[in-house]
């Protein structure tokens, strides 16, 4: 195993994995896309009710069926556990467990994300405030250097507080900078204290919790059909960190519903549920790589021909992902069992992603047929428990 596959499989989302994102969105080809936006335009997009709606086959939709099955049989042996494709709002494909909850990780950071866009236009939360100013200190107190950095210098990973974290990797304690190096704003360190810091934040600004104001404001509006607080938690380190990490236990087709949402610029129907200028910000890169890549506000960009259909993605450990992709009206959902040891790199993630968007053939149907999607029953469990408890009854719920 080289290194680089060895840092993905441990979920250290380093530079080389912004490299990665490079040399996968090379196999665009430029002129691929040039009809893209006529093609997207031909059909108005839906939004699934209660249940997910899917095409009666590929080509209502303007893909090749041949060539997307070949795409999904790929994405089937990687050793994951659900995939879920969606194209302006109807589902194109979809493979494996996608009502089975697990673990979503990392994804977990554009779930804030969003919380966040509604409650700076609310005006419960200044970007600008520093965490002197908000109170956010730590076991370890923080420098006066590192109370001095801003909201939006932790949306950016970019706060310069090197300190120990609640549910931080071995590579991420292994990649801290020596602390006081680097001022706030100055360095991108993907760094689980910015990311649970703001959990801290959200709640003391909004006298909420983030889980229940996920619930109201996000999950019952698009409907997330199987999203429950028992499947939420949050993981502590008392030892280390006043800031605890915020997780969730979501399934594909819920994930494919946020990920919907953030396609249609915050909009689900007639609702505005996310400011379309906070889709539009968060999704940015703030910093971009030299060799591709970039990072928004919790919110992964890509590079070159992935780049030119404006993809972003939330990415989680071992293979959770929510890919975006604006220009192709697509929303890419994987999942893996991480708790029963699968683990799927994010390169190989892109690959199947590039292959779906090469099966496209042509424009949707002007009034594409739609038949219910299969809607297979979430397993159930008893009670609620932590995130890695040994329950063979809920362990992978």
């Amino acid at each position: 195993m080289t290194a680089l596959t060895s840092i993905v499989r441990k979920a250290a989302f380093t530079l080389s994995l912004l490299a990665s994102f490079m040399t996968v969105s090379t196999a665009l080809a430029a002129d691929m896309t040039a009809n893209w936006p006529a093609w997207n335009a031909a059909s108005p997009p839906v939004f699934p009710g209660e249940t997910w709606q899917r095409y009666v086959s590929p080509e209502e939709a303007g893909w090749s069926s041949e060539k997307l099955d070949e795409a999904m049989e790929r994405g089937a042996q990687l050793g994951g556990d659900a995939l879920f494709v969606v194209y302006n709002g109807a589902v194109l494909a979809e493979w494996g467990q996608t009502a089975r909850r697990m673990n979503v990780h990392s994804v977990r950071k554009s779930l804030m994300s969003a919380l966040y866009g509604i409650a700076k236009a609310e005006g419960k939360i200044d970007l600008s405030a520093s965490l002197g100013a908000l109170g956010i200190d730590e076991i370890t107190p923080l420098t006066e250097a590192e109370k001095s950095a801003t909201v939006a210098n932790l949306l950016e990973t970019r706060s310069g507080v090197y300190l120990p974290a609640a549910y931080e990797t071995r590579s991420m304690k292994r990649g801290r900078p020596e602390r006081g190096s680097h001022a706030p704003g100055s360095f991108w360190y993907y760094n689980n204290w910015d990311f649970n810091a703001l959990g801290t934040i959200y709640n003391r600004q909004t006298s909420s919790d983030l889980f229940q104001d996920f619930e109201a404001r996000l999950a019952r509006p698009i409907g997330m059909q199987d999203f429950s607080l028992q499947h939420t938690f949050y993981r502590a380190n008392p030892e280390v960190s006043r800031h605890p990490a915020y997780l969730y236990r979501l399934t594909a087709r819920d994930m494919a519903r946020f990920g919907l949402l953030f396609l249609n610029e915050g909009r689900w129907q007639d609702n505005q549920l996310v400011p379309a200028d906070w889709v539009a910000e968060s999704t940015r890169p703030h910093l971009e790589r030299e060799r591709g890549g970039g990072y928004g506000y919790m919110w992964w960009t890509f590079a070159r021909g992935l780049k030119k259909l404006g993809t972003y993605a939330a990415l989680g450990n071992g293979g959770q992902t929510i890919i975006v992709v604006p220009g192709a009206r697509l929303v890419l959902v994987h999942k893996a069992h991480t708790e029963a040891g699968h683990r799927v790199e994010t390169r190989e993630i892109l690959d199947v992603l590039i292959a779906i968007l090469k099966a496209r053939t042509g424009p949707p149907a002007a009034t594409p047929e739609l038949v219910p999607a299969v809607q297979p029953a979430p397993p159930r469990c008893g009670r609620r428990t932590d995130i890695g408890t040994a329950i063979p009854a809920c362990r992978y719920l």
